[in-house]
This record gives structure tokens, C-alpha cells and sequence, in this order.
């Protein structure tokens, strides 16, 4: 048996004359099909620059603190208009005097006046005056009842209006108006509701009845009392200090749209008009 000659397949001769193998050749790993693969992170998402932390997410507020803000809100609406209504009467009184030309007062004299709020007073019919005295006297109580005028002598600015009223229906209007100052609600239809804010203050003890109110934007706080069928309503502002001060107000956010805005004069007022309804006849 004879053995082939020559080199194997493949080898070549190099040029020292000697025949070496084939070089080995690289293996790659077979090409898979399928999605491109990701090298390194997953690409990120433009955003805008932030500048500083988000903002937090607004809060709800409850019905209790927008009380209170509105509350606040009335506070100084009622201090500035009781600032300027005052100081407005202090310049509608030093012109009473001459406009009504010492005509007194038929329910009750000046010096009735004087004792009861303390002090002295110019104190006139309102008649033709009515008009010019309406913007700063407390009409809540016996509107069109006739009335006097009694302002503080000088630039005090301390005022009262004395309103008498007589007649069979004096006991049916004194449960009106204690109806009305208890604040009233109107449905009007339509969802449309009207109320009117109470100024009840308390029952106190005079005449056959009667009760105080609280103060109007002037601070200026009563009392309507009833002895028969005579109904007399005095209200004053002789419990503070004057057109030149900022009223006593007291918020309280419990007692509602209606009653929430007091005065701290508003007691002190009413035993001043109590002591001046008694002198009316």
C-alpha cells in the first residue's frame, strides 16, 4: 500500500521551503433577528428646566375659614364707613343748632337728655331737618315714627334719635319690629332668597316690654319699648368715644352672615337708651 505524496490539502509552502497549515480563520456567532439592542440607559424623555421644588397642591378650605376671611373683610368695611359716617356727623350737628333754631324737642326735654346719655346735647324736631339728618340716624326701628334729633354739643359727634310712635297697634307693631330685628328670610322664587340681617340684641326689662338692638354701621345700639300703646325707640352712640375714635367692634364667626359683627358699646348704649325712653312721654 503506498502512502500519497505531496502536502495535505490546503498547507502551503513558505519561503523557507517548508509547508505549514492553513491560518486559523475567526469565528463569528451566528446573526439572531429581533430588535435592535439598547446600549446603555433608556433614552430620556425632554422635560422643561425645573426651577426650584414644585409648587404644593392647592388646598381646599373649609367653609369655617372663608367665614372668617369674609369676616374680616366686613370688619374693616364696617370701621372705615363708621370712621367717615362720623366725622360726617360731626359737621351735620355744628350746623344744627342754627338751621333749627333752638326748637326743642316735643317727646322729651334737653335736660332729660343731658341726665340720661351724659353729657350736652343739641337736641331738635326733626322735620324739614329729616332729609339731612337720614344718612347718619338708626331708621331700623319705627322708620316713619316722627323723631328728634339730639347730637352732642361741639365736635364730639356723639348722637341719639328719639322716635315716638302711639296707637291701638302698639302692641302688633312692637312684635313686627322684634320679628324684624331677628333677621328676616325671603323667598322670592326662581331660587332667589333675600335675607336681612338681624340686630336683635336682648329682652330687657321696661315699659309693658321691650328689647335693645345691636349697633348699625354708625355703632349706634337702642332700645324699642312699649308701655300701652305707646312705643318709644331711642338709639344713641353715647357710649363711645366720639366721631374722632374707631368703633369697638367684636367678630364672632359662630354667630353667622346675619349676627356675626358686634359692638362692644352695644350694652352700654341700650342702658343709656333705656334710662332716655323712660323720660319720653
Amino acid at each position: 500500500m503506498s502512502t500519497p505524496s505531496g502536502p495535505p490539502p490546503g498547507w502551503y509552502r513558505a519561503a523557507d521551503g517548508r509547508w505549514y497549515p492553513p491560518p486559523a480563520q475567526q469565528q463569528y456567532p451566528p446573526h439572531r433577528y429581533g430588535p435592535p439592542q439598547q446600549h446603555g440607559g433608556p433614552p430620556q424623555q425632554y422635560a422643561p428646566p425645573q426651577h426650584g421644588a414644585p409648587p404644593p397642591a392647592p388646598r381646599r378650605r373649609g367653609p369655617g375659614r372663608a367665614l372668617v376671611v369674609v369676616g374680616i373683610v366686613v370688619v374693616v368695611l364696617v370701621v372705615l364707613g363708621a370712621v367717615a359716617v362720623n366725622r360726617l356727623v360731626t359737621g351735620i350737628g355744628e350746623s344744627v343748632g342754627g338751621l333749627a333754631g333752638g326748637t326743642g324737642c316735643d317727646a322729651v326735654s334737653t335736660e332729660a337728655v343731658d341726665g340720661a346719655l351724659g353729657g350736652s346735647y343739641d337736641v331738635v324736631q326733626l322735620g324739614a331737618l329729616g332729609a339731612v339728618a337720614a344718612p347718619v340716624l338708626d331708621s331700623r326701628v319705627l322708620a316713619d315714627a316722627p323723631s328728634c334729633w339730639a347730637v352732642e354739643s361741639g365736635d364730639g359727634g356723639r348722637l341719639a334719635r328719639i322716635a315716638r310712635y302711639s296707637g291701638p297697634d302698639a302692641a302688633d307693631r312692637f312684635a313686627a319690629e322684634r320679628a324684624a330685628a331677628m333677621g328676616t328670610t325671603e323667598d322670592r322664587g326662581g331660587g332667589i332668597t333675600v335675607s336681612a340681617a338681624a340686630y336683635f340684641n336682648k329682652d330687657v326689662p321696661a315699659g309693658d316690654e321691650a328689647f335693645c338692638t345691636t349697633g348699625d354701621f354708625t355703632a349706634s345700639a337702642g332700645v324699642l319699648v312699649r308701655t300701652g300703646d305707646l312705643l318709644v325707640y331711642v338709639s344713641t352712640t353715647a357710649a363711645g368715644d366720639g366721631a374722632e375714635s374707631i368703633p369697638d367692634i367684636e367678630f364672632d364667626p359662630a354667630g353667622g352672615a346675619s349676627d356675626a359683627i358686634r359692638f362692644g358699646t352695644d350694652d352700654a348704649n341700650c342702658d343709656r337708651a333705656v334710662a332716655l325712653a323712660a323720660q319720653v312721654r
